[in-house]
């Protein structure tokens, strides 16, 4: 027996149906009199009603549940919890007078308004400059501005006349989407997670908000060594905090014995040379659009993935700057490039010259 959502007409015409088993005047089920207008206003109810009965199963299952639903399920059934959104961080060079204190949560901001708080105190040395860590004070990916971005004291700060960011700000995370929450719940039921194995480090790795795909080498280094390689959200190499958190909870949980080493994998720079016929209005701005999509489908690749010659070709043909291409190489062979648990692909130079 299965259970299928029904419309206010399917219900109307079921409760008339009913209604004329038992009715006594034929004429009271016509539209506009008491009883059809009775039946009609009961039937939009009912169609509401097994409207939410629809959504109430959906929400009892993993694949079709959604917020909070979703939540509970994890939490039930794997002892999962969502990974919260993270905020950014970002050193910040701070000018003013000498001898100035500049408190914990003073705050900073770039011409948008991204606001960042100061994570300590910080006194301006000799010079009246002084150096300190900085979180954005809303999580998530809107935070990692760049470098030279956060130059505003939203709130005047007696002693300080200046401030800006040397490096880009990084690590600021959005909080983990449902189809990562359903992946990660899908993988611990499917996948057996006991007594520290390579399930249990993919687990315990995937748990730290800010990391993407994980891979686990066990006994690389000899017995009881375990080499746990990530990268992040973004598809990218992972920062030496987010390396260092992931340690630091694998450390928490993990056997007593085990001898953990975290690492991201390092970037593989491929070079991309072809002859291209590039398309009307695109001469000047063809090889930057073409790095521009290389530079997307090369990061989509990841860990253990495959730099496909004929995907590259494809990737420039659909950008529609050019209209053809041959003699199309990856790092000097046209073959496709493999990658391994320690590399990541990156686009390194993009050589093109135009045969028409």
């Amino acid at each position: 027996m299965s259970f299928e959502p029904q419309t206010r007409i399917e219900i109307l015409n079921r409760l008339l149906q009913n209604y004329k088993k038992m009715q006594v005047n034929p004429a009271e089920s016509v539209e506009g009199t008491f009883s059809f207008d009775n039946l009609s206003a009961n039937s939009v109810e009912f169609e509401k009603a097994y409207a939410e009965m629809a959504l109430m199963m959906e929400a009892a299952f993993p694949q079709t549940s959604w917020g909070q639903y979703l939540d509970n399920l994890a939490e039930e059934l794997g002892g999962l919890e969502r990974r919260q959104a993270t905020s950014s961080i970002v050193d910040l060079t701070i000018g003013g007078t000498a001898g100035t204190n500049v408190q914990a949560g003073a705050l900073f901001a770039t011409e948008s308004g991204i606001q960042f708080a100061t994570d300590e105190l910080v006194i301006l040395d000799e010079t009246g400059s002084g150096t300190v860590k900085a979180s954005a004070v809303v999580p998530g990916t809107s935070g990692n501005v760049s470098t030279g971005t956060i130059v505003k004291i939203p709130v005047s700060i007696y002693g300080v006349t200046s401030v800006t960011n040397q490096a880009d700000a990084s690590d600021g995370y959005d909080a983990e989407t449902d189809s990562e929450l359903l992946n990660r719940l899908l993988f611990k039921l499917r996948n057996p997670v006991t007594s520290g194995n390579i399930n249990h480090y993919i687990e315990w790795a995937s748990s730290v908000s800010g990391v993407g795909s994980v891979y686990v080498k066990p006994l690389w280094n000899g017995a009881g060594t375990v080499k746990v390689i990530i990268v992040n959200n973004n598809n990218d190499k992972a920062s030496d905090e987010l390396i260092n958190t992931v340690k630091t909870y694998i450390d928490s949980v993990r056997p007593i014995g085990a001898d953990v080493t975290v690492t991201t994998p390092d970037y593989t720079e491929i070079t991309v040379k072809a002859n291209i016929a590039v398309s009307d209005g695109y001469t000047d701005t063809v090889k930057n659009v073409l790095t521009r999509a290389l530079d997307k489908y090369f990061n989509s690749v990841g860990i253990q993935g495959t730099v496909s010659i004929a995907k590259v070709g494809k990737v420039m043909l659909d950008t529609g700057a050019i209209t053809d291409y041959d003699s199309l190489t990856l790092n000097g062979d046209n073959k496709k490039i493999s990658m391994d648990t320690g590399h990541l692909p990156r686009l390194e130079s993009l050589e093109v010259t135009h045969n028409g």
